[in-house]
């Protein structure tokens, strides 16, 4: 309109034009009509209710490995699991008291050997392990193995929960190797 050479707009016309098409650009650009979070998928809020835990599951690292910087594996990563029947997602531990314990060699199902060391977490130590993800909730450890006495070619490691009445609920135990 502006650089039409037959006919010339007055100056106002022009002034007029480019006056209101920046009052719409500064006015509009911080406009919002729909809230902040418009056209998003809203997650559902994952709600694990009361009850008791039923059974917990653990995973840990396939091998140990080294995390002070000295010769030989000292450390591994578990995870654990509570399950509650009546939940499709595992829940978090709201009482109780959560160990996990290594025992040298192959898997220690009777619990009849001595353990080689244990771990115990409960309240808020166990509280700021708990990781909250889509799959529902789970506790994150890396657990640092005493090498006071040679570790063995594998480890067996147990998880158990006990319940704030005396119940106990063991993970199945597994089966880690040593690797030098």
């Amino acid at each position: 309109m502006c650089g039409d050479r037959r006919k010339k707009p007055s100056v106002s016309i022009c002034a007029g034009l480019v006056l209101g098409l920046s009052w719409i650009a500064v006015t509009g650009v911080g406009c919002r009509t729909q809230g902040f979070d418009a056209g998003r998928v809203q997650p559902k809020v994952f709600d694990p209710g009361e009850g008791p835990v039923n059974s917990i599951r653990l995973f840990t690292s396939p091998v140990l490995f080294n995390l002070d910087g000295e010769p030989g594996p000292d450390a591994f990563k578990a995870r654990v699991y509570a399950v509650r029947d009546s939940v499709p997602k595992p829940v978090p531990f709201t009482e109780g008291t959560l160990e996990i314990i290594i025992f040298d060699e192959a898997s220690n199902r009777d619990q009849q050997d001595p353990p080689r060391q244990v771990w115990s977490f409960s309240g808020l130590v166990l509280d700021r392990h708990r990781i909250q993800t889509s799959i529902g909730y789970s506790y994150d450890f890396t657990l640092e193995i005493d090498k006071s006495k040679p570790l063995p070619d594998k480890v067996s490691v147990v998880a158990k929960f006990t319940q704030p009445d005396g119940v106990l609920i063991f993970a199945k135990p597994v089966s880690i190797t040593v690797e030098p």
